[in-house]
């Protein structure tokens, strides 16, 4: 339990009545009556108790059961909360404050509320998280209590709680270490919403993973377009699932960029020639740097109209790269929901695991925990027009 601002007055709070008026407004759930009472020695019971399995108000009162919780200003404490059984139904029943302290746990809920303030804002160790709780309530729970607290029951996918996606998404892979092996975190990311729908962790990224991986993320959702980068397997994974495939502009121009620079830095290459390809390489750019797909033709033929000037690594580009993938590689152009890269996805990456963190993981479920928070967050600040209902 935390205390508020008006709980301090001159002299020490009393835990007897800063309790009791924090119990009796908490959440009331179904069938229980939760105006509680509060005797001598930390005694709780309800005023009028009703049994929670058949709304019956025929209770007998019976003896306390004794709790230990660890309220996060006061320390341990000791709580006895009545028992009752019904006379209807036979049932027993026991006075709740699970809104302030779930059955069979010994701190308080707001352990772990922070908790996933904490691992949102950042990558923590476990004992990191125990000294940050040390400094925040003065006491602090096992480095094991904390890993439950946060391990969420999955297998080895998680998936965001909106209910309706536009469509549009983004498709890429991150390479990440689980206990020294490799791994592959895959990620589906709507563009159109800015939030990612599902991730995965896979030892394999496999033609059949990645594809059941999309397949089962957007089941009942709309399935528009999807972008990638230039992996040879993007395409035929796209093809078998029938939707339109989108190749990330960005990458296009890097992997050209690339080739290009190790010709930049050669000496055996005259400053001429280094001009020349300079310049077609812009006229490559020039194809993809417009919306409109009738312009990105007509430059494309223009340049293909000099096709015996251009340097040859770049003739190589167009014949085996541009040309057989134009479809692909313009599909923004007649739809302006398509995005034109991958650079969402690339973006939640960075900002969700760095590469300073990424190989420091021991299990499939304490990396989706962490993942897991990090989505809740970015969803919350980052989701566009999204309809929760």
């Amino acid at each position: 339990m935390q205390l508020n601002l008006f709980d301090f007055v001159v002299e020490k709070p009393k835990f007897d009545e800063v309790l009791t008026r924090r119990f009796q407004r908490s959440e009331i759930t179904r069938n229980v009556n939760k105006n509680l009472n509060l005797l001598s020695n930390n005694h709780f019971e309800y005023l009028n108790p009703i049994c929670p399995n058949c709304n019956s108000n025929h209770v007998i009162k019976q003896e306390y059961h004794e709790r230990n919780p660890i309220l996060a200003d006061s320390g341990p404490q000791k709580i006895y909360l009545r028992r009752y059984k019904c006379k209807s139904c036979s049932k027993k029943f026991t006075t709740s404050l699970d809104s302030v302290i779930k059955p069979h746990h010994r701190y308080v809920n707001i352990y772990s509320d922070k908790l996933e303030s904490l691992i949102q804002t950042g990558y923590r160790s476990l004992r990191k998280l125990g000294e940050d709780f040390q400094t925040f309530f003065g006491n602090s729970p096992s480095h094991t209590t904390i890993k439950k607290w946060q391990t969420i029951e999955v297998e080895k996918r998680i998936t965001n709680t909106i209910t309706l996606y536009s469509g549009y998404y983004a498709y890429d892979e991150q390479y990440i270490r689980l206990n020294g092996k490799r791994h592959y975190r895959l990620t589906l990311y709507d563009t159109i919403l800015n939030i990612p729908i599902a991730e995965e962790i896979a030892p394999k990224r496999t033609t059949e993973t990645i594809k059941r991986f999309i397949e089962e993320s957007t089941k009942n959702q709309p399935l528009i377009a999807i972008t990638t980068d230039h992996f040879r397997r993007y395409k035929r994974i796209m093809d078998k699932i029938g939707v339109k495939h989108q190749l990330c502009i960005f990458h296009l121009f890097k992997m050209i960029g690339n080739s290009v620079h190790k010709i930049l830095k050669s000496k055996n290459v005259s400053k001429r020639e280094k001009i020349t390809l300079c310049l077609y390489f812009t006229d490559i750019k020039n194809i993809f740097r417009t919306y409109n797909e009738e312009t990105s033709i007509n430059r494309l033929e223009t340049l293909l109209d000099k096709f015996k000037d251009i340097p040859k690594v770049l003739q190589r580009y167009l014949t085996k790269k541009i040309l057989p993938d134009f479809q692909r590689l313009t599909h923004f152009m007649r739809s302006p929901f398509i995005q034109r890269t991958s650079n969402k996805v690339e973006n939640y990456y960075r900002q969700t695991d760095p590469n300073q963190i990424k190989k420091i993981y021991k299990t499939i479920k304490g990396i989706l925990s962490y993942l897991n928070q990090k989505m809740k967050k970015w969803t919350a600040k980052h989701g566009k027009n999204i309809n929760t209902q």
